[in-house]
């Protein structure tokens, strides 16, 4: 399951927040002016960085702080090579060699997650690629298979408040600069600035840390279960870019700028926030309506359907029995026979999202019901239970024109509460 998008539509934070909420593994691909960067999660947690095109690796980090060699380094590189397609990430392999002590691979891996989120903060345009599950990336993290016998994670919200916090600070003090005000609202240096080294970076004040970490995964603890769990680090303080001019006063018939209007929360945020609350939900015809509705923030109607004996049957829906504004309706009550050669029917049968053009069976079972829509666009979102469908949410636009839609983001929608379903009652 690819996901893409804008980071103007879809802030980072939200996203990385989003793959830490979902459990989500594979490389996440953040493009912007400046380059290429890379976080790489496995089960939700980031367990390997790349920043900028690779100009800061992992091994450096290591190595400006003396936690380790150059020759230890090419004694690792020399034996991932050897190992091929079998070897394992570079810190792994630092490790288990006995060339770094695992504390201080924790630290250098959380310096260099750190680099990359604040770095990515500061872009406003750009855009993002998931690609799940890859077993092979960059030198940076090496190796990425689908199990590791051995590996250090970060915790996300941990390293984004950290990030965030960093950022906000650097922000503040006018040590970084937001590409939309370099663009549009600031006198920039012109002058080339000096090449992105660890030091400006402010990767020497690594050695600042707290020694004690926290438990980073239970395949890196040799001590048997039970024993005390490690504190949290704290945060790497890093300067990036270059400081900005204080911006001209404004003459005395110059017009101020009115204030930007605060930004709609995006689709990201909004199936965070949705997901942070399938816990509280205590029986599945309360999941299947908090569903509807959350459907409903991207399509003009939606129906839930639940599936019982064979059949579907209509329950609560959203701008269909009455107008959307005003929330979900009562049940309508009518049945559905299923056709597995139809779209319902293997959306049914497979579990599977389908999301498109509505098919002649279709047509003839729902729109005889209620009204059809403008466009034959039209989503069904089954919900599974132990594999097997127990609800299904119809969606299409009504008298609107379709919009663009991150079906990735239904697809995790449904798998989440189909976790919750299974987990939580």
């Amino acid at each position: 399951m690819s996901f893409k998008g804008d980071l103007e539509d879809l802030p980072i934070v939200d996203v990385i927040q989003l793959m830490h909420n979902t459990k989500t593994s594979g490389i996440l691909y953040v493009k912007g002016r400046k380059g290429e960067s890379e976080l790489v999660f496995k089960g939700g947690y980031i367990v390997g960085a790349s920043h900028l095109n690779g100009s800061i690796r992992i091994g450096e980090i290591l190595i400006a702080h003396e936690f380790l060699t150059e020759e230890d380094l090419e004694k690792a590189l020399a034996a991932q090579r050897q190992q091929g397609d079998s070897r394992k990430p570079l810190i792994v392999t630092l490790i288990e060699m006995g060339l770094v002590d695992e504390q201080d691979a924790y630290m250098g891996l959380r310096a260099l997650i750190e680099l990359v989120l604040i770095d990515v903060l500061t872009w406003i345009s750009g855009s993002f690629a998931l690609e799940p599950s890859r077993e092979v990336a960059n030198d940076t993290f090496a190796y990425y298979p689908q199990e590791i016998e051995r590996e250090i994670n970060v915790d996300v919200q941990s390293i984004l408040m950290d990030a965030l916090r960093v950022f906000d600070e650097k922000l503040r003090d006018g040590e970084i600069v937001l590409e939309e005000e370099i663009e549009d609202e600031l006198e920039v240096v012109e002058e080339e600035g000096p090449d992105i080294t660890a030091d400006l970076l402010g990767l020497d004040d690594l050695d600042s840390l707290d020694k004690k970490i926290k438990g980073v995964h239970a395949a890196l603890n040799d001590s048997v279960a039970g024993a005390q769990k490690a504190t949290e680090g704290t945060a790497t303080a890093i300067p990036v870019g270059q400081k900005k001019k204080a911006p001209p006063a404004p003459a005395a018939d110059t017009k101020p700028k009115e204030p930007k209007e605060p930004k709609e929360p995006s689709i990201v945020r909004k199936l965070n926030e949705f997901i942070a609350t399938l816990p509280e939900y205590k029986s599945t015809p309360e999941i299947a309506t908090a569903v509807l509705k959350f459907v409903a923030i991207m399509f003009e109607r939606t129906l839930t359907l639940v599936f019982h004996n064979g059949e579907l049957i209509a329950e609560k829906s959203v701008g269909i029995k009455v107008p959307k504004d005003q929330g979900a309706s009562g049940p309508l009550g009518f049945r559905l026979q299923l056709d597995d050669t139809s779209m319902i029917g293997r959306a049914v049968k497979m579990g599977n999202l389908q999301y498109g053009i509505a098919d002649e069976n279709l047509e003839k079972s729902l729109y005889s019901r209620f009204d059809p829509p403008a466009s034959k666009s039209m989503l069904l979102l089954p919900v599974k239970r132990h594999g097997k469908t127990v609800f299904m949410i119809y969606a299409d636009f009504g008298e609107k024109q379709p919009i663009d839609v991150q079906i990735e983001l239904f697809e995790m929608l449904a798998d989440q509460a189909s976790l919750a379903l299974e987990c939580g009652f």
